[in-house]
């Protein structure tokens, strides 16, 4: 199961499954992250595919690289197993394309984009662009573009 898990990113299977399997792939991440040959081969003995093996340590890993736990999610389904009626749930990687729930930011992050760090820096970024670059434009200069604009789109009486 940790394999289809790493290979589609999202599998659906009972409640009691999920839970089990969310530790394993958790510590499956922790490998992926450190990327060692000792955790490469932890990882192969659990893993029967080698190319899942290479998506763990080259796009999983390092996609989770910030994050410092809780990389996967288990939501329970509102139907239940033909069969034994066994109750579903789906459990899938978080900070994934195509997810069903946006997960919170990692803490690391968060406080980073609170503190202003990654705004004021790209703010920084985007005004010496404009402002100060070789082919940049003066401030003065943005304001009679901007009052050009204004001017062009009001609509006569």
């Amino acid at each position: 199961m940790a394999t289809s898990l790493i290979k589609h990113e999202r599998i659906v299977t009972t409640v009691a499954k999920a839970k089990e399997l969310r530790k394993l792939a958790d510590n499956l991440i922790g490998f992926g992250k450190k990327g060692t040959v000792q955790a490469r081969r932890q990882a192969n003995a659990i893993i029967r595919e080698k190319p899942m093996v290479t998506k763990l340590f080259e796009v999983l890993g390092p996609r989770y690289a910030e994050r410092e736990g809780g990389y996967t999610r288990v939501m329970k389904i509102a139907r239940f197993r033909v069969g034994d009626n066994a109750p579903l749930a789906a459990i899938e990687y978080v900070d994934r394309p195509g997810e069903i729930r946006a997960a919170r930011p990692p803490k690391a992050r968060r406080d980073r984009i609170l503190a202003g760090g990654v705004l004021n820096d790209i703010l920084e970024d985007t005004e010496m662009k404009i402002f100060e670059g070789d082919d940049g434009i003066t401030p003065e200069e943005a304001d009679a573009i901007v009052q050009d604009t204004d001017a062009a789109h009001e609509k006569p009486n």
